[in-house]
């Protein structure tokens, strides 16, 4: 899964050499459309060459940088196959010997960053954003399973003719007629409980945040009374539809459901916080989660999906605060300027281990920023 993958990676690089510029960037194919982006990329670059901290670099620093501004050009302009992507994100260090880039099918805001380490921000609020969900088409003799990922759908199961229909019985006249029929209604439930079974090892595997379960109403009806308790409460809703339907349509219907699934998902995530912090294991303000997270407390980070912070750090031990001093007070060195601290806390907080999920539902009362801990506090 590419989650695992790209954030374990990228959070244990660091140039402490040359700088990592990371490009955030959305293109189109339509007419005219891919020129103009082109050209706000570039004023963009224009932006970051008269930056403080572009000015303050060295001048193999800045070589390196300008390097990279020329490479992601270079990648938008003929690099990106688009369609079918839409987007991308580019991770340079020329004099370092960095070049990531990953090709999505969801808009991006634009952003470009240069930084001792990647720019995760916003690639952590992708995966938490675009929830990995499950899609089951199913009805009396056939089934499709499908996993969600930033914008992608990719098929993990299919079975094209479970069809019952096809079992020879002997007997004579209204007799042969009931077997069969009893042979038929067996041979849908075990077809039903065949998919069921399915759909509980892929969420065991795959761990979906939630599933849409598609088909005739009869069909997901059936399907329901078997699937494991634990699957069940994952439903984030039906889609009466047709299993022959187009499948775009199939997905464009099943990420309405999506919507839902995720306002259901947030609220039992506060609604856990809230109870944990009941137990004195909460924690809520940057102001009290950044002394947890130096403890290595912090089990869940919940952010708000627009909140930055402005704050100092260390380079040398990543010592993080709010109120600008001239000397890290860990070991004397000095304390940098952030206009994004929280950039900071995430690389932190993913090393140590930390789920991180942004909601979108308002967390002003929490400070935009609320942590679940480890230990209860006075423990």
């Amino acid at each position: 899964m590419i989650k695992d993958k790209v954030v374990k990676e990228l959070i244990q690089l660091s140039r402490d050499e040359f700088p990592i510029t990371s490009a955030y960037f959305s293109v189109s194919n339509q007419s005219g459309n891919r020129k103009a982006h082109l050209v706000e990329l570039k004023k963009m670059i224009r932006y970051k060459k008269n930056t403080t901290y572009f000015k303050q670099l060295s001048v193999a620093e800045q070589e390196s940088v300008i390097a990279d501004f020329e490479k992601i050009v270079d990648w938008f302009s003929h690099g990106l196959d688009s369609p079918p992507y839409s987007s991308s994100i580019c991770f340079s260090s020329n004099k370092g010997g960095l070049w990531k880039t990953f090709n999505l099918k969801i808009p991006l805001k634009n952003e470009l960053v240069i930084q001792p380490k990647p720019s995760i921000h916003q690639l952590s609020q992708l995966f938490s954003s675009h929830r990995r969900f499950g899609v089951v088409l199913v009805d009396k003799s056939k089934a499709r399973i499908f996993e969600q990922s930033l914008g992608d759908f990719t098929e993990l199961y299919r079975v094209d003719n479970n069809s019952p229909e096809t079992v020879k019985v002997g007997g004579f006249k209204g007799r042969l007629e009931r077997k069969v029929e009893r042979n038929i209604r067996k041979g849908v439930a075990e077809h039903y409980k065949e998919v069921a079974q399915k759909t509980f090892d892929l969420n065991k595997s795959h761990d979906f945040s939630w599933i849409v379960i598609c088909g005739r109403k009869e069909a997901t009806a059936d399907l329901r009374k078997h699937l494991h308790a634990y699957v069940d409460m994952k439903i984030a809703g039906t889609l009466e539809i047709e299993p022959t339907a187009p499948l775009k349509e199939i997905f464009e219907k099943a990420k309405q459901i999506d919507k839902m699934g995720r306002e259901e998902f947030e609220k039992i995530l506060l609604q856990t916080y809230h109870n944990r912090k009941q137990n004195n294991q909460g924690v809520e303000g940057l102001e009290a989660v950044l002394p947890k997270i130096r403890a290595n407390w912090v089990d869940t980070l919940i952010l708000h999906e627009d909140y930055k912070q402005k704050g100092v750090f260390c380079r040398k031990c990543g010592y993080l605060d709010l109120t600008p001093a001239a000397e890290c007070p860990d070991h004397g060195g000095p304390l940098e300027r952030t206009n994004d601290i929280v950039e900071h806390l995430l690389h932190q907080a993913l090393k140590q281990g930390v789920k991180i999920e942004y909601v979108i539902h308002p967390m002003k009362r929490y400070g935009d920023i609320a942590a679940t801990l480890r230990y209860p506090i006075g423990a």
